[in-house]
């Protein structure tokens, strides 16, 4: 399994995704603005095909997103 197909992403996959910064997917994370990740320890990681369907409903807030998937 590669890293392109792996289902859990990192915070720097994630982003990649988003075609953002580091540094504004977590600032996104911290102001609840994305799917809520999985903690894995100390880790975060996200699931690869929630960011996929995230950004295919045109990345709402966390909340919103929550309630749609309810």
């Amino acid at each position: 399994m590669t890293d392109h197909d792996a289902p859990l992403v990192t915070a720097e996959q994630a982003a990649e995704m988003c075609a953002v910064s580091l540094r504004t997917w977590r600032t996104w994370n911290s102001y609840g603005r994305v799917p809520r990740p999985v903690r894995i320890g100390r880790t975060l990681r996200w699931r690869r095909d929630e960011l996929n369907a995230w950004i295919a409903a045109g990345c709402p807030r966390q909340r919103e997103w929550d309630a749609a998937q309810a």
